[in-house]
């Protein structure tokens, strides 16, 4: 038996703990890496890490406010705290669904009436609890106008709410899930009660189905929201602080990291000589690895800095219609593109998008949302999801009142413009945007 030996090349790329600690600093948001620095400034005597001036005003403001909370009547608080917060509880879930009637347009007063008594009348798990007739009657209208009202309701957000009953519920969310299983809607509307105690093949019989496409079915509607309302929907809110701005200074782009919310890191000098001047080795040895990590800490964030603001360039260039004119002139681009402009891994453009915002003339975007899909015509040409919704409003916008665009009809027509969408994915899109089917747009017309 005779051996052999032989060389070959692996390519490996080596994770070294200066990288990994870069790419999650990368990965952090601004609150994130805020905490971030606190945290190892706990940890590291080496680390000097003062607030930002923000956070000091705001600390000062907190102060001031809790001696003036502290005067008041602790026993009294106690007393009212539970009725206060119910009424807190219900008075958000009315304001919240008021502010997003004026995302729905071309209602009429009594249309506005009707949304805003629905709305009121909502119980505690915001179902709609109110029979049609009494509606129809106090609004002086037809049964049939106030379901339309109802369907458009039950658009709002959170998902669910006016459904009238439990199953309208679940329904209503397999309806807004174009992936749910075909068979979930005959499921809920017939099988709810017996899905527990079915057995798959008695099921799977029935519906003429596998039993693995039943498992699926089950575990899917398991898996649906019980209700409208969770725990956490009125958390305080989170204010998102840009992570950068890009504005526009004598017809040059200009891009400004934003830096003032977080604290400034530094190296203690008064404890680096303290550790120098220990001539215990142990100490020694410490000192080296708390400064070795500072070191980490600081060069994290200033390379953290440097990719954000390579990226907004290189976003600068590719979707300049955006910047200039807003969301609607967005073009399609993906992880992909920007990462071989850049020369990283698409995971390095990953990280340094998650939850970042940009601040622009036109608004404060979150910086995945400039990363959008489109639809590659046969002629090559590319089309953003954004520019294939504005087209399906302007063409419902523009159609004849007596003859109004039908999903396919609508299809057909941007087939025609070379944009190759299926009718489902416009009537998505359609209702995304919070347009009516062709029926009920004539039925509004016509009332």
């Amino acid at each position: 038996m005779h051996g052999s030996l032989e060389i070959s090349q692996i390519q490996k790329i080596a994770l070294t703990t200066e990288l990994i600690q870069h790419l999650e600093i990368l990965h952090y948001s601004g609150a994130e890496l805020e905490g971030y620095i606190y945290e190892k400034a706990n940890d590291n005597p080496l680390l000097h890490v003062e607030d930002s001036k923000f956070q000091k005003s705001y600390k000062d403001v907190l102060q001031l406010a809790s001696v003036f909370s502290n005067n008041r009547s602790s026993n009294h608080s106690e007393k009212i705290d539970l009725l206060q917060t119910r009424l807190t509880q219900k008075d958000s879930f009315e304001a919240y669904l008021l502010e997003q009637i004026p995302l729905h347009q071309n209602l009429s007063k009594k249309d506005l009436s009707i949304l805003k008594y629905l709305i009121c009348s909502l119980d505690d798990r915001l179902f709609l609890d109110i029979e049609l007739d009494e509606v129809a009657e106090k609004f002086e209208t037809t049964n049939e106008h106030v379901e339309v009202i109802i369907d458009l309701f039950q658009t709002f957000e959170p998902i669910g709410v006016g459904a009238r009953s439990f199953t309208d519920y679940l329904l209503i969310q397999i309806d807004r899930d174009l992936t749910a299983p075909p068979l979930a809607v005959d499921f809920v509307k017939f099988e709810l009660e017996n899905m527990a105690s079915l057995s798959l093949k008695i099921l799977s019989k029935k519906y003429r189905t596998a039993i693995k496409e039943t498992q699926r079915t089950l575990n899917y509607i398991r898996n649906l929201n019980p209700l409208p309302i969770s725990e956490d929907m009125f958390k305080p809110i989170q204010y998102i602080v840009p992570d950068a701005e890009v504005i526009k200074r004598n017809d040059q782009w200009i891009i400004q990291l934003n830096r003032k919310y977080l604290p400034t890191v530094s190296i203690s000098k008064t404890y680096v000589d303290l550790l120098k001047s220990d001539p215990d080795p142990k100490t020694k040895k410490y000192y080296q690895d708390c400064l070795k990590d500072a070191l980490l800490l600081m060069q994290g964030i200033e390379q953290r800095d440097k990719t954000i603001y390579a990226l907004l360039r290189v976003l600068l260039e590719k979707q300049q219609d955006f910047f200039e004119k807003g969301m609607q002139d967005i073009k399609p681009m993906r992880l992909k593109d920007v990462s071989i402009i850049l020369g990283v891994h698409e995971s390095t453009i990953s990280r340094t998008i998650r939850s970042k915002y940009i601040r622009t003339p036109h608004g404060t975007y979150a910086l995945q949302s400039l990363f959008t899909k489109g639809f590659v015509s046969n002629s090559g040409k590319m089309d953003s999801v954004s520019y294939v919704k504005r087209r399906i409003k302007e063409l419902i916008d523009s159609e004849n009142p007596d003859n109004r665009y039908s999903d396919q009809q609508i299809t057909d027509i941007l087939g025609e413009e070379d944009i190759q969408i299926s009718r489902r994915t416009v009537a998505k899109y359609r209702e995304e945007l919070n347009i009516f089917s062709s029926s009920k747009r004539v039925y509004i017309s016509i009332k």
